[in-house]
Order: structure tokens, then C-alpha cells, then sequence
């Protein structure tokens, strides 16, 4: 898991080269019509923030993933840096470049415990009180971020935090940059909270990966101090943390004991930490204690269906890469909605996706008998063919109206629900090739209905 050194001063070429590169009308072009919708409030940006947070973490395409890890660490932080920059263009706000660099300094190093760094850059004034000011909080938070998260990755036989870390810190990072759009400057009392919320959500992931670490195992592993480091923990936290991963809760006192607004996080994060604690397949009955697990889970934190699903969407989306994001990739038209990664799914999620549609299926298929347009639709998503963006704008349409009678489809019309339109038309009982709906298909099958009648 070696590293190759990075110069001093990497934090700031890093932002200097994304400010040079970014032009706020085609950043907001760029954005997916669902996150544009979500941003429309300039004094909200909490939904498109989660959208932005959620896409920010999915897998890259194997041909932009950067082979060594410091390459990988450089590539998670410009995501944190492009995050910042989304928010700021869904503000609309002039780009004045001296001024955003001083709110992307102060962000990151309030977001890595630097909060007097981050105060005295005083980012609400035109470029920060000072460059000085600016160049001492860009390289305190490039300290932090390299002493957390550089090498990349978690060492063999530890917890598998770091993904968990990365999102923790993204998360953090967009409350501290819509709380300063919100009031227009940094409050000292607003960062302690988000520091604070966000250690309990590491205390929260650590206690809940040893804990499935442990039902597959028979012993959760040691929480080391090298993930302690990277999980950026105080003493405090840091104690509760390690007392987590010695004696971890099991998950159904720990599905209803955690925040409701983390129990999805945490979910997500056992499904994604799933395959590693397994041991690749080495430990009998793996698979079905990490469902167990996590089943036990999401029923004491109140997930329904389309929640509990969600979560193992979004972990096979940060898993798998781009076969799961093909079908909401704007740049995705003439390619298939799905790729080969489709076929590494887990039977879990097919499974669950079944039940999903298979308890539900009068209702998928009246609505697909009535409206004979999104039948053609998920035929064409069935067999390969990548729908159109008003396309796929008709078929969200009419799931989201189904959904509001039938709750628990509501996960096909949540975000990333668009990539399971290929598995929906394949588990329907009836054809939904486009020749089913011609006039004369429809005319025979009502006459073979009749003769069975009769």
C-alpha cells in the first residue's frame, strides 16, 4: 500500500489547477437535471448537497483511476474541491477566483480541525483578511488530510474505515460551506458542531464495522492507531471509539440507538465494508451473517424497503464504478445503460429488488398496461439500449406518481433508483418487448384471455 512522496505545497497547486480550470455555467451545465432541481433554493442547498455528496463518492471509470495511491488520495481531494466549487456555482454567485480560493482554504481547514486557521482567513471578505492567512490554512489542512488519509486505503486484517472517513469528512465539508453560504461568514459555535457530529458519526461507523467484523469472525479486529489518526478523532472521541471496537453493540440496539438522519450512512457502510470483513469468501457463512447483520440492522433503524435498498445501490455504486452509473451519466447517450459490472451484483440486491417489485407487481403492471409508453421504455432499458435524458425524465415521472400509492417503489424513483430500470423489466411476468404493445398483440392476447374464460 506504498506511497510515493508528494512535494510540499500539493494542496495549493491542486486548487490553483481547479480554479484555473473551472467555469461556473459549465459546472452548472454539467450537473445532473436532479441536482440542478435540488439546488434551486439558494438558501437550501442541504438536498443538492446530499445528491452532490452521494455522486462525488461513486467509483471512477477503471480508465480514470490513477494506478498508484497517492494518485487516489490527490483524486479523492480535488472531489472534495470540486464539492465546494458545485455549491458555490448552485449559489450563482460571481466567480471572483481570489475570493473562492480563500473560501475553499478556510472550508478545508475548518473541516480537518483547524478551525482558528479557517477563522482568520475571514472568507466572507474579498480574497480573506490576508494571503497569508489564506497560504496558513491551506497548508494546515494539507497536513491533516495527508496525515488521515495518505497511504490510501486501510492495511490488510484492520476495519475497513477508509471509505467510511472520506465520506465523514465530505459530509462534514459541505455543512461547513452551506452554513457559511447560509449566514455569509464563518461561525466559531457552527464548526464545534460539525466537528462534533462528525465524530460521533466515526464513533457510530467504527462501533458498527467491528461489530460485522465481529458476527462473521467470532472477534472484531483492533481499531490501530493509524485509523485512529485517519478518522481525525480528539482524545475523547477517540477513547469512546476504541471501547466500540473492543465490545460493539449488536445491530439492532445499534440500528435503533443511532441518529436517524446516520442510520442510511451507517447501512451503506456495511454494505460496502461487506465483502473485505468476509474475508473474500474464506470464512464459512460469510454472506448470509453480513445479511443477517445488516437485515437486523436496517429493521431497528426504521429503514423501509426503498431506504434499506438504496443503501446497497449506493455501495455497489462506489464499489462497482461506472456500470452503475451509466443510466444518470448526462454523457452516457449511446451507451448501454448497463455494463459488465451488472453481473457482479450481489444476489442480495437482486433479491431485494425482487421482492421490491415481485410484492408490488399488480401495480407495476397496470401502470405499465395503461401508460403502454413506459413498457416500451424499460423494454429498451432491458435490452441494452440507454434511454434518452426526457426518456428517462417520462419513466422517473410516472414511477415517482406510482410510488405515491405504492411506497415501497419509491426506491426506483430515488436517486440511483433510474439504474435498476433494466432489472424492474426483467422481473415483470408479461413481455414488454415493443411488438407486445402493437394494437394487434394486445388484440390477441385479449382474444386467448377470452378463450380461457370461455
Amino acid at each position: 500500500m506504498g506511497t510515493r512522496k508528494i512535494a510540499r505545497g500539493w494542496l495549493a497547486e491542486l486548487v490553483d489547477d481547479e480554479l484555473a480550470r473551472h467555469d461556473p455555467d459549465a459546472a452548472l451545465a454539467r450537473l445532473p437535471a436532479d441536482v440542478r432541481s435540488a439546488g434551486a433554493s439558494r438558501i437550501d442547498l442541504v438536498p443538492a448537497a446530499r445528491l452532490l455528496i452521494a455522486r462525488s463518492l461513486h467509483a471512477l471509470r477503471p480508465e480514470e483511476r490513477p494506478a498508484e495511491p497517492a494518485g487516489r488520495f490527490l483524486g479523492d481531494t480535488r472531489r472534495h474541491v470540486g464539492l465546494l466549487l458545485d455549491l458555490a456555482a448552485l449559489r450563482h454567485e460571481p466567480f471572483v477566483r481570489a475570493q473562492r480560493r480563500a473560501e475553499i482554504a478556510a472550508f478545508l481547514a475548518a473541516a480537518t480541525n483547524g478551525d482558528a486557521v479557517a477563522l482568520a482567513v475571514e472568507p466572507e471578505e474579498p480574497g480573506g483578511s490576508s494571503d497569508l492567512a489564506v497560504e496558513r490554512a491551506l497548508r494546515a489542512a494539507e497536513a491533516a488530510l495527508a496525515g488521515r488519509f495518505l497511504p490510501h486505503g486501510d492495511a490488510p486484517r484492520t476495519l475497513p474505515v477508509h471509505a467510511g472517513a472520506v465520506a465523514i469528512l465530505r459530509r462534514r465539508l459541505a455543512r461547513v460551506a452551506i452554513g457559511f453560504h447560509r449566514s455569509g461568514a464563518l461561525d466559531p459555535g457552527a464548526l464545534r458542531r460539525h466537528a462534533a457530529y462528525a465524530e460521533a458519526e466515526s464513533v457510530l461507523l467504527v462501533e458498527a464495522l467491528a461489530g460485522l467484523a465481529a458476527a462473521i469472525g467470532g472477534r472484531a479486529p483492533a481499531l490501530r492507531a493509524r485509523q485512529l489518526a485517519r478518522l481525525g478523532l480528539a482524545h475523547a472521541p477517540a477513547r469512546r471509539a476504541r471501547a466500540a471496537a473492543a465490545d460493539p453493540r449488536g445491530p439492532a440496539v445499534l440500528g435503533a440507538a443511532a441518529p436517524l438522519a446516520v442510520r442510511p450512512f451507517l447501512l451503506e457502510q456495511l454494505h460496502l465494508a461487506a465483502r473485505r470483513v468476509a474475508g473474500g469468501g474464506r470464512v464459512a457463512d460469510a454472506a448470509s451473517a453480513t445479511e443477517a447483520f445488516a437485515d437486523a440492522f436496517a429493521r431497528a433503524a426504521g429503514l423501509d424497503a426503498a431506504a434499506a435498498l438504496q443503501a446497497q445501490v449506493e455501495a455497489a455504486a462506489q464499489e462497482a464504478g461506472p456500470g452503475w452509473l451509466l443510466a444518470l451519466d448526462p454523457g452516457a447517450a449511446g451507451r448501454a445503460v448497463f455494463g459488465a459490472d451488472w453481473e457482479g451484483v450481489t444476489d442480495e440486491l437482486v433479491e431485494r429488488v425482487s421482492a421490491a417489485v415481485t410484492d408490488n407487481v399488480e401495480a407495476l403492471a397496470t401502470e405499465v398496461r395503461e401508460t403502454g409508453e413506459l413498457g416500451q421504455l424499460l423494454a429498451r432499458a432491458a435490452s441494452g439500449h440507454a434511454l434518452s435524458a426526457g426518456e428517462r425524465a417520462k419513466v422517473r415521472g410516472q414511477l415517482i406518481d406510482l410510488a405515491k400509492a405504492v411506497p415501497a417503489l419509491a426506491i426506483f424513483a430515488a436517486p440511483g433508483g433510474m439504474l435498476l430500470l433494466p432489472l424492474v423489466a426483467k422481473l415483470l411476468p408479461f413481455s414488454l418487448l415493443p411488438s407486445a404493445w402493437s394494437p394487434p398483440a394486445r388484440a390477441s392476447r385479449a382474444k386467448a384471455r377470452a378463450d380461457r374464460l370461455g
